[in-house]
């Protein structure tokens, strides 16, 4: 009878321990293991005995301090994400021993990076000595270091300009790291080397004909000077000063041209009557040059909201272009009107020397010259495209040029027909 209650005393003692201290600890362990692997939701522990409540409320605590930790990190990684997401400017973030830790989009972006750089040495994302150097300073000196420099981008003709500055960061338990910010000033400098080359070509045209007029200015100076010099002086830098005014005025023209808030006076046009009146005013030209000059139109062709000043300045250029430019011995000139489905096409053909290929990417550009001084020698000013391509654009048309050497040249202007009702009212 003793040996019977004193096997079940041991059992139940067996079974307290299990159940008040065992049982316990598991849970705390089954916890511990939970919140270990990054599991912060609350700590729930019931039916923990009394000497075990410190442990579980401690352990409570840790999970709710950590949670808050996570939830506090991921909003300031989000938030960092989102600021160098949409930052224009780009970042790269390298350690004290140059390896890429983080590139943000426009950094990737401009750059061209596909494929994956945290890792990679600064230098073998970034072939450039400008950039190691400036990089290497930073972290020797600590002191901000700005430069600006130019990359060649793989697979890409143009190169980039970037103006980098490179700043220390000062890290409290890690090491420190380098941040490298990239400003893409490659349009900027585009833009200043365009106005470089356009006031260089200015200051050139507008050099050559008032040297030809100081010139004949000193022999009008001189005595003796015979009636038919004299008449000779005068009808030179008459057509100089003509030159000149032509210059000025197709110099305005592209600059208005060039404002964003120039306005069209558009109506609806018929093209067939405007371009008559525009082969009429050049019929002497048309005559002068002998060229063979075909007018060819569809019937019936919808009107056009145009500014009819405008495009009558384009349509002038081109037809001179093509007269000027045309065989001077059996030339031929077509102008041809033509319906294209929502757009009427303005072509101007001509039967002259053409234009080569590595020129026909650029004839709209400001001054420039086809072999050299072609359009001083004909007589041009070097802007009628580029007024041409400004108005054409300013209507949202556009303008094609196709051309062979040896074949001639055809410029061709699409207009759209717009929301214009073209039917009669009823």
């Amino acid at each position: 009878m003793d040996l019977t209650i004193g096997g079940l005393i041991a059992a139940l003692l067996i079974w307290g321990i299990f159940r008040w201290v065992i049982l316990p600890i598991q849970e705390l362990f089954l916890e511990l293991r939970r919140i270990a692997a990054g599991d912060y939701r609350p700590v729930i522990l019931r039916g923990i005995p009394r000497f075990f409540q410190r442990a579980a409320s401690n352990l409570r605590i840790t999970a709710e301090t950590l949670a808050k930790q996570k939830a506090l990190l991921e909003e300031e990684e989000f938030s960092l994400s989102m600021i160098l997401g949409g930052m224009a400017e780009g970042v790269v973030i390298t350690g004290t021993d140059l390896r890429i830790r983080l590139v943000n989009k426009a950094a990737a972006g401009m750059l061209h990076l596909e494929n994956e750089t945290q890792g990679l040495r600064l230098q073998e994302v970034f072939v450039n000595h400008e950039l190691q150097n400036i990089a290497q300073k930073t972290i020797v000196t600590g002191v901000q270091q700005r430069g600006e420099l130019t990359l060649g981008i793989p697979g890409q003709r143009d190169r980039l300009h970037l103006v980098v500055t490179s700043s220390m960061l000062k890290m409290k338990e890690t090491s420190n790291a380098l941040l490298l910010v990239l400003h893409d000033v490659t349009q900027l400098r585009e833009l200043e080397a365009v106005r470089r080359e356009f006031m260089a070509n200015v200051s050139h045209e507008f050099r050559t004909p008032l040297s030809v007029i100081n010139g004949y200015l000193e022999t009008l100076e001189e005595e003796g000077l015979s009636g038919e010099m004299f008449h000779k002086s005068l009808s030179v830098m008459r057509r100089h000063a003509e030159r000149l005014n032509l210059l000025l005025e197709d110099l305005l023209t592209i600059s208005r041209m060039e404002e964003k808030a120039v306005r069209l006076d558009s109506a609806p046009t018929d093209l067939v009557p405007l371009l008559r009146g525009i082969i009429e005013q050049m019929e002497r030209e048309i005559e002068a040059r002998g060229v063979d000059f075909r007018f060819l139109s569809q019937n019936n062709l919808p009107l056009v909201p145009l500014d009819a000043y405008r495009i009558e300045q384009a349509f002038s250029n081109l037809l001179a272009n093509a007269l000027r430019h045309g065989k001077s011995v059996g030339g031929c000139v077509e102008l041809a009107l033509s319906l294209e489905g929502e757009e009427i096409a303005i072509s101007f053909k001509d039967n002259g020397p053409g234009i080569p290929f590595k020129d026909q990417e650029h004839i709209f550009e400001r001054f420039y010259r086809v072999g050299g001084d072609r359009a001083r020698n004909t007589g041009g000013t070097g802007l009628g495209l580029s007024i041409v391509k400004h108005v054409v654009q300013a209507h949202d048309g556009r303008i094609t040029v196709e051309s062979k050497p040896g074949y001639g040249s055809t410029f061709t202007i699409f207009l759209s027909i717009g929301k214009i009702n073209n039917k009669p009212e009823l």
